[in-house]
């Protein structure tokens, strides 16, 4: 038996460092995606964002990603 990877899924990290994303946003699936570059890649083309927090990269849905007001 072999086992082939899936690929990867990528998640929204939320609004902010203490929220989780109220959506529990992910990038829609995409056949041919299979490494979490391409994935994020996907989602770009989809309105997400990365964005450095806390010394790290967050992914960001649309919603989360909008400015606040």
């Amino acid at each position: 038996m072999t086992a082939h990877s899936l690929g990867v899924e990528v998640s929204c990290d939320g609004p902010d460092e203490q929220t989780d994303c109220p959506g529990s946003a992910a990038i829609r699936i995409r056949f041919a995606s299979l490494t979490a570059r391409e994935v994020r890649a996907d989602g770009r083309k989809d309105g997400w964002a990365r964005q450095r927090r806390a010394g790290r990269l967050a992914d960001l849905c649309p919603g989360c990603a909008a400015p606040s007001t």
